[in-house]
């Protein structure tokens, strides 16, 4: 008897002429026989028990990993136990200097490794025993770079990869975490407004000093952000009116740095904060 099962569910159910590709999710905390259900409800299974059989004579049943899946309609159950227990392929994932969180948001969301609004609505309090130093903030702690991820990843883990790589590859920078946000947030405007690490650290000098004496840092990038609410991809340029706009983001009305970072910083750009160039300059172009 056991040897025809393993004959039946060995060869039945091949991908045929016919057979279509599905999209399929497993979810973080879909039990198996939840998973079997599904299958068998989106036409990737004929039978769900022979399904259960397999996978719990292969002790397969607690190795299905979440995430987004592309399957053909009635695959082996062979083929199909071995790729849920491999999980979905990764997708590679670069994240260029200078995105906001906004825009990251958009990205993984457009890849479906996320829903739309996920990373910028998390609520880092979850987090923040490990992340202390982040100060609650994710804008200018997702260190730009090329990242790997699942299709339908949870947010917990996405968020948990881009801050141990901070940690990993920029918190080594600081000798202590007292300078750290500020820090940061100066990093993420030099990384929107000045290009090149010799510049930056020029324009670093000039900004500390501006800082120093009280003088407003008349940053156009820091508007932008907030004009555009958190995104500098297809904004439009400022104008006379927009120097008006009263808000903690706008640094020709208001002293001191903007309220928090206004983009995501290079390791470069972090390390030209760090390293501030002494000039006799106020401005710069």
């Amino acid at each position: 008897v056991a040897g025809l099962l393993i004959f039946y569910v060995c060869n039945s159910f091949l991908v045929g002429p016919s057979a279509s590709i599905k999209e399929f999710n497993v979810l973080s905390g879909d039990g198996f026989y939840e998973i079997s259900n599904k299958l068998a409800l989106e036409d990737i299974i004929r039978s769900e028990i022979v399904f259960e059989i397999y996978a719990l004579a292969t002790n397969s049943a607690s190795q299905f990993k979440p995430g987004r899946y592309f399957l053909a309609s009635h695959v082996s159950i062979p083929r199909l136990v071995g790729i849920l227990k491999s999980g979905p392929p990764e997708i590679a994932v670069v994240i260029v200097p200078g995105m906001t969180t906004k825009e990251i948001d958009d990205k993984l969301s457009s890849l479906g490794i996320i829903n739309s609004g996920e990373l910028i609505n998390f609520d880092i309090t979850t987090l923040e025993e490990k992340y202390q130093w982040s100060g609650g903030f994710l804008e200018g702690f997702l260190l730009p770079d090329t990242y790997n991820f699942f299709s339908g990843s949870d947010i917990n883990l996405i968020v948990k990869k881009f801050l141990d790589n901070f940690k990993s590859k920029a918190l080594t920078f600081f000798g202590d975490y007292n300078s750290l946000l500020k820090t940061v947030n100066l990093a993420s405007i030099l990384e929107k407004e000045v290009p090149g690490y010799d510049d930056r650290r020029l324009v670093a000098g000039i900004l500390i000093k501006r800082l120093s004496v009280g003088m407003p840092l008349q940053v156009d990038a820091s508007l932008i952000y907030f004009k555009c609410s958190a995104k500098f991809i297809n904004c439009p340029g400022l104008g006379q009116g927009d120097y008006k706009i009263d808000s903690p983001y706008n640094t020709y009305l208001h002293g001191g740095l903007p309220k928090t970072a206004i983009s995501n910083p290079s390791s470069e750009a972090i390390k030209a904060a760090l390293s501030p160039k002494k000039s006799d300059y106020w401005y710069y172009l």
